[in-house]
């Protein structure tokens, strides 16, 4: 006897016994979209970790010779955004160990001081940095300086009395940095805005901290390279505002944007 049996599809489906509550999953979730995040930039060509930093070159002359200093030194990478501080996304290579601690000194030989390099203490080297960045791409009128608040000054005075345009000082509400361009942080803010010449040049020279050289903009980030950033050259990502200009960063205080016409 033949028995002809119903054809059909059979699935088995496993369901849990204890589903977990949505607070469960509230929980996770900012986990979850980190994780969903990074496996979305390592699928894209051409990019690198969860936050779309390109791993090809910058146009900008400025931008390249930070770029370079950036891979030279491991691509160190910090996350701005809800955290004071930020998070290393990447840890990069130490200033200490060589031939890293002799470029130090080459970008301390740059501002006149060859005796200093990645090992000696109490030399902060994020102004040397800067300068020797803007040297190497080209920007011949750039002052050489180790101090941020030191060139930040002099750029200044040539704005306001010669009318100089290689490079121009703006408020960070004011302008939307482009690659090339340095975005500056300090303790007073964007306060010498609207100063006297005389005040605001002050404020200027005492208050900066640090500046970054921008090397790219995407994804709601800006993306700038800098010197002793986590005893390293690194990466950091601001976040931007709707139109591109430096959001409110936990752990930062913009003081300004100065804009590179110089390469």
């Amino acid at each position: 006897m033949n028995l002809r049996l119903p054809s059909g599809d059979v699935r088995v489906c496993w369901q849990p016994t204890d589903l977990p509550s949505s607070c469960s999953i509230g929980k996770w979730l900012p986990a979850i979209l980190l994780i969903a995040l990074t496996l979305a930039g390592c699928a894209g060509g051409g990019r690198s970790g969860g936050y779309g930093y390109a791993d090809s070159p910058p146009t900008n002359r400025t931008a390249l010779v930070a770029w370079q200093e950036w891979t030279r030194f491991g691509r160190s990478t910090v996350v701005y955004g809800g955290h004071v501080g930020g998070y290393v996304n990447r840890a990069g290579l130490n200033q200490h160990s060589e031939p890293l601690s002799s470029r130090v000194g080459d970008y301390w030989s740059s501002c006149g001081h060859p005796e200093w390099d990645g090992n000696t203490r109490g030399r902060p080297w994020s102004g040397a940095f800067v300068s020797w960045v803007m040297r190497q791409s080209g920007a011949s009128s750039f002052p050489l300086a180790g101090r941020h608040g030191q060139y930040l000054a002099t750029l200044y005075d040539r704005q306001a009395r010669t009318h100089s345009t290689a490079f121009v000082l703006h408020a960070p509400n004011e302008y939307a940095p482009k690659p090339g361009d340095l975005v500056c942080n300090g303790t007073a803010g964007a306060n010498w805005r609207y100063a006297s010449p005389a005040m605001a040049r002050r404020r200027i020279d005492s208050t900066a901290s640090h500046c970054d050289v921008v090397t790219d903009v995407r994804g709601g980030y800006i993306q700038a390279v800098g010197g002793n950033v986590k005893s390293s050259v690194s990466m950091s990502l601001y976040p931007t505002d709707g139109r591109g200009r430096l959001a409110p960063t936990p752990g930062k205080l913009w003081m300004m944007v100065v804009e590179n016409r110089a390469t």
